[in-house]
């Protein structure tokens, strides 16, 4: 796809949950946004960057350090939690990114929000932002929180029938089979299999 094209795309309404939950677990909780504010949750913004490598379109994704948390070792978007200096969820998505990865704030072309998702392990309400980087950039991870970059082209998402039910295992003891796209040994599930889910088929409704 064109830039031109996924401008395009997103002149049309957002299909909110209707993509999203293509790519949801069977036991994630639907909730309403009036109900999910009532817990409280955590602001975050997420930065989905598309860029071009090689004549083709690709997005940036990290692969998380192992820790103690929820998200341990999982693939994420750039992205993090709301500081009290951001103004909004794009300046916090922006400042994530440059933090993470090393792309520079003033260096993105910010295109469209997605809808706005809740990810109830960690009680985060995190608004994912669709941006273009037209320059080539040495991309740089930040050694404490970034286990690996990884950049997969936009292509890989745009096949059909590429979400597979995968088995993956939270703990020693759980294991959980969830929707999920997998590029190489790379497995994307969860939180930003949703968001992808949504941006594919807003991208789908353009292709000729």
């Amino acid at each position: 796809m064109k830039l031109e094209e996924i401008k395009a795309a997103f002149t049309k309404p957002l299909p909110g949950k209707n993509a999203q939950y293509k790519m949801a677990p069977s036991y994630r909780p639907n909730l309403e946004l009036e109900d999910v504010l009532k817990l409280n949750p955590k602001i975050g913004g997420v930065l989905v960057l598309l860029y071009e490598k090689k004549e083709e379109l690709h997005i940036i994704f990290t692969l998380r350090k192992t820790y103690s948390g929820v998200h341990s070792g999982q693939m994420s978007f750039p992205g993090g939690k709301k500081d009290d200096a951001d103004t909004d969820v794009l300046k916090t998505a922006l400042r994530e990114a440059f933090e993470e990865v090393g792309v520079p704030v003033d260096r993105v072309e910010v295109i469209h929000k997605l809808s706005e998702l809740y990810i109830p392990p960690s009680n985060f309400l995190v608004y994912p932002i669709v941006g273009f980087l037209s320059d080539k950039i040495d991309f740089i991870k930040q050694e404490s929180e970034v286990e690996e970059i990884v950049e997969i082209p936009l292509r890989f998402f745009m096949q059909k029938g590429i979400g597979k039910e995968t088995t993956i295992q939270l703990s020693e003891k759980v294991s959980v089979n969830v929707p999920a796209y997998v590029y190489n040994d790379y497995v994307i599930w969860g939180a930003t299999a949703i968001v992808m889910s949504e941006l594919v088929e807003i991208l789908k409704s353009e292709e000729i």
